[in-house]
């Protein structure tokens, strides 16, 4: 988007030799030179038909992009998995965050649907090269945003077992540093989806606490809103709304948006909800899509331009599935 339309990008599908498919999960920018795509990429083996899953990251540096596959340099998917020493068997990067040469890609490695056996990954990329940390197997990383030095991770922690998944987050005050877990408030069963942060001292993130499986995030479960001050995490009180958040963006302490969908009696989502809350009290309001609301539902960011909005997301299920786009100017 230059600030007029929109336009697709060159094609760099033709340059990852080997490649069956691709699924780009997410994006990040702070200007028209520097943004990071992260995703994964299936390709078959000269040793072997299983099809295997890598993680992949792609670097915008205002003129062309740069394909990253961590810890290796040279890259073919052709290469015996025998003799490949950085095989990660179906492994994929889920979000990113840019902090200007630096940048924090966050992954999981093992089994998406099987929480007991993955762990939670993240990539620091420090304008030169990446350095890998895992965490402890069992918890999930699904957000992460980054700025001023600071790295935030939003997620769950549990011992390897579905019954005992929390909210958690992750948090970094020095670049380079090592993400360490936060105390948060006692919240039950659940999972944090996204965090957005203004700086070191208004941090937002939200999730669903009772989810029946929270590994696999399979809800609804209660809506759950956190705020960090700078100094403690508290839970935000919400009207009760039977609503499943997904993602946040703010402007200010007293000016935030959440992204959602409503599910109805048979516990479907019927629409997109969109929960305003400035300082005191909470407005919703709905968009309406063509089709049903299905997959991952919709993220909302704020853009540069003053009070801009963008909810971007899938309108439609199976055959019938479109990208859809809203912007608030």
């Amino acid at each position: 988007m230059d600030g007029l339309r929109w336009r697709a990008e060159q094609n760099i599908w033709g340059r990852i030799s080997g490649a069956l498919s691709s699924e780009l999960r997410a994006v990040d920018a702070d200007d028209s030179g520097n943004a990071w795509v992260v995703g994964s990429v299936d390709a078959m083996g000269e040793d072997g038909p299983d099809l295997k899953r890598f993680p992949l990251a792609l670097r915008w540096d205002g003129r062309n992009w740069e394909i990253h596959t961590p810890f290796k340099d040279a890259w073919d998917l052709h290469t015996s998995f025998k003799d490949r020493k950085d095989h990660w068997l179906t492994d994929r990067l889920t979000d990113v965050a840019v902090d200007g040469r630096r940048a924090a890609l966050i992954g999981l490695r093992g089994l998406e649907s099987a929480g007991e056996i993955s762990s939670p990954t993240l990539l620091t990329w420090n304008g030169r090269r990446f350095s890998r940390r895992e965490y402890r197997r069992g918890g999930r990383f699904n957000a992460v945003d980054a700025g001023a030095g600071h790295i935030w991770i939003a997620g769950m922690s549990s011992s390897g077992r579905c019954t005992d998944s929390h909210p958690a987050i992750w948090h970094s005050a020095s670049p380079g540093g090592a993400p360490t877990q936060m105390r948060l408030p006692w919240l039950g069963r659940g999972s944090l989806r996204h965090i957005w942060q203004n700086g070191p001292s208004d941090v937002w993130a939200v999730g669903e606490t009772g989810t029946r499986w929270a590994c696999d995030q399979d809800g609804p479960g209660g809506p759950l809103v956190l705020h960090w001050n700078g100094t403690s995490w508290k839970k935000i009180k919400l009207p009760r709304w039977k609503v499943t958040l997904q993602s946040v963006t703010a402007f200010a302490a007293d000016d935030v948006w959440v992204a959602g969908v409503e599910y109805g009696g048979d516990d479907e989502a019927t629409r997109v909800t969109l929960l305003r809350y400035n300082g005191r009290r909470w407005t919703r309001d709905y968009r309406g899509v063509a089709g049903g609301v299905c997959g991952d539902g919709f993220t909302i960011t704020r853009a540069p331009a003053p009070s801009r909005l963008l909810l971007a997301g899938r309108a439609g299920c199976g055959d019938d599935e479109k990208p859809s786009l809203h912007v608030r100017r």
